[in-house]
């Protein structure tokens, strides 16, 4: 319950009405693209205890890159495989393109 009053909190201070998103994953990858890399990182772990494979990704990719959470590649490479089992796209085109 704490995570969802953040997030609603966050969208609050970003003027952003809660029903313009759709999903946890356009918040997340929101923030993510303006470098708000903790806001996101926040978000992303919210919306991923709700099985949100966007989020997962994006959760992956900060650990990898150590945006806004200290880098973990163990985890960031679980959580990348985990949206990318998940159907999740950018996911799946992100493994395949480090395929050597």
């Amino acid at each position: 319950m704490k995570h969802i009053i953040t997030v609603l909190f966050l969208l609050a201070a970003l003027g952003i009405s809660p029903s313009s998103y759709a999903s946890g994953c356009s918040l997340t990858k929101s923030l993510y693209d303006a470098g708000k890399f903790k806001q996101a990182f926040k978000t992303a772990q919210t919306y991923s205890r709700y099985n949100d494979s966007c989020a997962d990704f994006y959760l992956g990719l900060m650990y990898l890159n150590g945006e806004g959470v200290k880098s973990n590649t163990s985890k960031g490479n679980d959580y990348i495989q985990k949206a990318a089992k998940n159907g999740y796209q950018p996911a799946i085109d992100y493994l395949n393109n480090m395929a050597p």
